[in-house]
C-alpha cells in the first residue's frame, strides 16, 4: 500500500543516476529518495541482453522491498529491456528512453542525434520510440560510445580525466555535428548529463535534451494524480546504495551537488554465472 511519505526508487548503472536524483530534488524537494548504483557491473551496455535483465530485476527486487511508490529508471540501457523486469515491482514505473522520446516530440525538428551506451545503440529503442511519436519525416542519429559511461564514472571532478572524456566525446559527436548537423542531441546516457558543461564547451550552441527532465516532471504529474505528493513542509533526504565503492559514491553525489545524503551504503553485488 502506498502513501504519501512512501519514497521515490532511482536505479542505475552507476553514478549517472545521480542526474535524475538531482532533477527530482529540484522539483520535488519535499519526497524522500532511494537511490542504487550497480557500480559492480558498469558498464551496463557491454554486457549481454541476458545479463543486463537479471542485474536490472536483482535492483528492482530491492526496490519493491523498500516500498517506493513510484521507480526511476534512470540507465537507458535498462529502459531498452524494461518490459522484462515490469513485474518485478507493484509501483508506476518511469524510464529514460521514454522521457527521452517523449521530450523529442514537443520540439520542431527535422535532424536528431541520440549519443548512448553501445547496446542502447543497437537495440534502436531510441529511433524506433522517437520516430513513432513523430507527426512528421524525421532523420534520427545514433551513435553508441563504448567508453564514454565508464571514462565518467571514474573521472569525475578530475582535470586530466576530464581531457579524456573530452577527447571521447570529439571522437563520438564531432560527425553527427559538423558533418550531418543534427539540430539537438539526445543524452541517451545518464552519465552523460554529468558533463553536460564539457559537451556545451565543445559545442556551443547545440541543444541538448536530458530525459531526467521529462522523467522528474512525468513523476510529479503521476503523484499529483495518485494523491501522493509529499505533505509541504517536509525536507526529504536520500539514501544511496551501491554494489561499488561507498567512498567514490558519497564523493561522487557531493560533486554532482545532490541534497541532504543521508547515507551511502554498501550493497551486495548480483553474482554472475557464465549462465547468466
Amino acid at each position: 500500500m502506498f502513501h504519501r511519505k512512501s519514497p521515490i526508487g532511482v536505479l542505475d548503472s552507476g553514478i549517472g543516476g545521480f542526474s535524475v536524483a538531482r532533477r527530482v530534488q529540484q522539483l520535488l524537494p519535499g519526497e524522500d529518495l532511494i537511490y542504487f548504483g550497480d557500480g559492480a557491473h558498469i558498464p551496463y551496455g557491454n554486457h549481454s541482453e541476458q545479463t543486463i535483465v537479471a542485474m536490472a530485476r536483482y535492483m528492482f527486487h530491492f526496490m519493491e522491498e523498500q516500498g517506493v511508490k513510484a521507480l526511476l529508471v534512470a540507465c537507458n540501457t535498462i529502459s531498452c529491456v524494461i518490459d522484462q523486469c515490469l513485474d518485478a515491482v507493484s509501483c508506476p514505473t518511469f524510464n529514460a528512453v521514454q522521457a527521452g522520446a517523449d521530450a523529442v516530440s514537443a520540439l520542431e525538428l527535422e535532424k536528431v542525434g541520440v549519443i548512448s551506451t553501445v547496446f542502447t545503440h543497437n537495440s534502436r529503442c531510441y529511433p524506433q520510440k522517437i520516430l513513432a511519436q513523430s507527426p512528421k519525416k524525421l532523420v534520427v542519429l545514433s551513435c553508441g560510445c563504448p567508453d564514454l559511461a565508464r571514462l565518467v564514472e571514474h573521472n569525475l571532478g578530475d582535470p586530466s580525466g576530464m581531457a579524456e572524456v573530452e577527447r571521447e566525446l570529439r571522437k563520438e559527436l564531432d560527425g553527427m555535428v559538423y558533418e550531418e548537423h543534427i539540430q539537438c542531441c539526445v543524452l541517451g546516457c545518464t552519465h552523460y548529463p554529468l558533463v553536460e558543461d564539457s559537451i556545451r564547451g565543445l559545442y556551443p550552441g547545440l541543444p541538448l535534451i536530458d530525459p531526467a527532465e521529462e522523467m522528474a516532471r512525468q513523476l510529479r504529474e503521476d503523484l499529483s494524480s495518485r494523491d501522493l505528493l509529499r505533505e509541504e513542509g517536509h525536507t526529504g533526504g536520500l539514501e544511496i546504495y551501491t554494489t561499488g565503492d561507498v567512498e567514490e559514491y558519497a564523493l561522487r553525489a557531493a560533486q554532482v551537488g545532490l541534497q541532504r545524503v543521508r547515507g551511502v551504503h554498501a550493497y551486495p553485488p548480483m553474482e554472475l554465472t557464465c549462465g547468466v
